[in-house]
């Protein structure tokens, strides 16, 4: 079970290391480097570089190949790494059923509905604690004789309790992937992009003294995001899918000031992208 769970992880860091943009080793530089600004800045150049080859090029290369024309190879991989995440929980309970020879997927629903009746939900009919028994004794001679004996099995009364919870974890594993990836389809619409970058520009664009404040609401609606609202467009544009892509997991895994630097310095550095390529989303 634990392996299945690694596959798709294992999959994720592969990708990444072989696409051109080692996401995890940003987020460990930022976090490692002595001076904090160096790795930030080490960041930044990164992921410009990135995008600048993407639309130089006008499309991704990745694993030696280039797609003309697409943008999309790191939301195409996080998507189907998701999606895999949540195969995989649905087909542990298959397992499971297999493993145990009845049916686990139902197991969690009887337990529960126990749990709120007059019936005792230690006793499972899943992981009975008597049964019986059949061994033999051998005695002098060739007499074997067996007999069959009323037998306690205590350690069904962990079991059932460790099933019963392995059954809850797999539910809100599905329930937690299935909205993580509606999450992240929404937060990827044009909409939705436009109003993160603005919100990381606003991070970016007050001194010293308001950044300090910046994360109370009045502060952050009381200033205006660097650039127009051409240039906000352009500037999606000039990402693409897979630059916001990699910019958010960056800015989960450090902090919003940090995000906030890292979206003003490609914002401010930026070329417009030509439009001889076919727009993504």
């Amino acid at each position: 079970m634990a392996l299945l769970f690694l596959v798709p992880r294992g999959l994720w860091h592969a990708f990444t290391r072989q696409g051109g943009l080692n996401l995890r080793r940003l987020v460990q530089t930022i976090k490692d480097k002595p001076d904090a600004e160096k790795g930030v800045d080490f960041v930044k150049r990164t992921l410009k570089s990135y995008l600048d080859t993407q639309n130089t090029l006008h499309g991704t290369i990745c694993c030696g190949v280039r797609f003309l024309n697409f943008y999309g190879s790191y939301t195409l991989m996080y998507f189907t790494v998701k999606i895999l995440y949540t195969i995989n929980t649905i087909t542990q309970f298959f397992l499971l059923n297999a493993f145990l020879s009845f049916n686990f997927t139902g197991y969690g629903v009887e337990t529960i509905n126990k749990l709120f009746s007059t019936e005792d939900w230690f006793e499972s009919p899943r992981f009975p604690r008597v049964t019986m028994c059949d061994f033999m004794i051998r005695h002098l001679g060739s007499n074997q004789h067996w007999y069959a004996i009323q037998c306690n099995l205590p350690i069904n009364i962990y079991n059932e309790k460790i099933f019963f919870g392995i059954w809850i974890w797999l539910i809100v594993l599905t329930i937690l992937n299935i909205l993580s990836t509606i999450r992240w389809i929404i937060a990827l619409t044009r909409r939705r992009r436009l109003g993160i970058i603005r919100k990381y520009l606003k991070i970016s664009g007050p001194g010293s003294k308001e950044k300090e404040n910046l994360l109370s609401s009045t502060q952050t609606s009381s200033i205006e995001p660097v650039g127009t609202a051409v240039e906000h467009n352009q500037f999606i544009d000039y990402m693409h899918l897979d630059g916001f892509l990699t910019f958010r997991i960056i800015a989960h895994n450090t902090d919003e000031l940090v995000a906030g630097q890292i979206i003003e310095h490609l914002f401010r550095n930026y070329v417009p992208p030509t439009r001889n390529y076919t727009s993504n989303v």
